[in-house]
């Protein structure tokens, strides 16, 4: 009875978890409209291009971020993961990004004919 309950569970709980995707297969689900104006995806760096500001995004400034969408393409986390950051002034205000990330929209993913919640990672890039 315990070994069963335990396959089961083991079971539900792998319904239950993200689909991992690269940045190329999640981007191409964008959904028209679904960038905000400051963000371009560059499919050739498979990066996001963020308009430079002096204030949140200064000039050559990058982040890696990790990218949680929903079953409905919507972002639902960003979570900055870069590993280091420059002793340079020109840094990437992480909050204000954050910010815009997660004002993204995607086609959903479905795994036969369900939707599925994604997991990604996305490089920024201030230019």
């Amino acid at each position: 009875m315990g070994i069963v309950f335990l396959f089961l569970f083991s079971l539900a709980t792998g319904l239950f978890a993200d689909t991992d995707v690269t940045s190329r297969e999640q981007f191409g689900r964008l959904m028209p409209g679904g960038l905000p104006d400051k963000l371009h995806y560059n499919a050739d760096r498979a990066a996001l291009e963020f308009r430079a500001d002096e204030k949140s995004c200064p000039a050559s400034a990058h982040g890696f971020f990790e990218l949680n969408v929903n079953s409905r393409g919507e972002v639902t986390r960003a979570r900055d993961i870069s590993i280091s950051r420059s002793i340079d002034l020109k840094v990437m205000a992480v909050k204000p990004v954050k910010n815009i990330l997660m004002q993204i929209h995607f086609r959903p993913l479905t795994l036969g004919s369900k939707p599925t919640s994604v997991h990604t990672f996305a490089t920024v890039v201030c230019q």
